[in-house]
């Protein structure tokens, strides 16, 4: 599965066409077949991210960012993260919070990864995923 706000390479879509052609496969033998891609864990990067997000959309609880770079806004996010210890500290608290189930936290959460998955999804259209 890939990863969130970052860009899919070879890795992530083997687990991925392995899926679809066992999916396949199973589907044309008369089974039902429910696909599901996982995505999405809590860890620091989460933290981080979400702290970016705040800071460069703080509208984003309103309007879904336009974030057409993920690794761009992943790779600003983490230098940030190494470079600030005050945001450093933030993003470690939002992790705890999201952990935790603080309704904000999550739901920027699942902001991030509908973008990504919308950025995934192009990729799978043009594979037949």
């Amino acid at each position: 599965s890939p990863n969130i706000a970052k860009e899919m390479h070879v890795g992530h879509l083997r687990s991925t066409i392995i899926g679809e052609s066992m999916s396949r496969i199973f589907e044309f033998v008369g089974h039902e077949v429910h696909r599901l891609n996982h995505v999405g864990d809590w860890g620091t990067q989460f933290g981080m991210l979400i702290e970016h997000m705040k800071e460069t959309y703080p509208d984003f609880q309103k309007t879904l960012p336009n974030i057409s770079d993920l690794q761009g806004f992943y790779k600003a996010a983490k230098a940030r993260f190494d470079a600030d210890e005050e945001f450093k500290k933030r993003a470690q608290l939002s992790v705890v919070k999201l952990q935790s189930g603080d309704v904000f936290a999550r739901n920027a959460w699942q902001m991030l990864c509908e973008i990504s998955r919308r950025e995934f999804q192009k990729l799978y259209d043009r594979l037949d995923i």
